[in-house]
């Protein structure tokens, strides 16, 4: 019976992270710009562009969510979602999965202005991640594994 408690101790303290669940919040074109114009000196930025309806996407997101862990990272996911879907659909899938990176809804209907902001060949396919520090930068047009994403993270460490 000891061994039974012992047991279910470690499943709890092992699944808990010390981090919260993220909230997502609605942000428009002037936020990705900043994000865009003043990527950080001190640490790895790692922005990732995604919806719930994406398959790929959510399939990727746990690869964020470990990397996100990491002090000299910063993980953002920008939400592609519609705006009027954050109550109902966004955030309740933040929970479900347990995103704890920040992530922001990008309420921004000109896709075709602001997409070649974030890299100039990327045609709006999702998902999509861009990895920056200082005046370094690096796009991807793919999915990631957290082997994959590790390795392109190291590169800016």
């Amino acid at each position: 019976m000891r061994n039974i408690y012992l047991v279910i101790l470690c499943c709890f303290l092992f699944s808990c992270s010390n981090r919260e669940v993220s909230t997502a919040t609605i942000v428009e074109r002037d936020y990705l710009t900043d994000l865009l114009k003043n990527p950080p000196e001190d640490r790895v930025q790692v922005v990732n562009f995604w919806a719930t309806w994406c398959a790929p996407c959510v399939e990727e997101l746990p690869a964020f969510v470990a990397i996100d862990d990491r002090n000299d990272v910063e993980v953002i996911l920008i939400s592609l979602d519609d705006a009027s879907n954050l109550e109902t659909l966004v955030n309740p899938f933040l929970m479900e999965h347990k995103i704890t990176p920040t992530v922001k809804l990008l309420d921004d209907p000109y896709a075709a202005e602001w997409i070649p902001m974030v890299d100039a060949h990327w045609d709006g396919a999702i998902p999509a991640t861009l990895i920056q520090k200082g005046t370094q930068k690096m796009f991807f047009n793919q999915t990631f594994t957290s082997a994959q994403l590790e390795e392109e993270v190291l590169k800016f460490l």
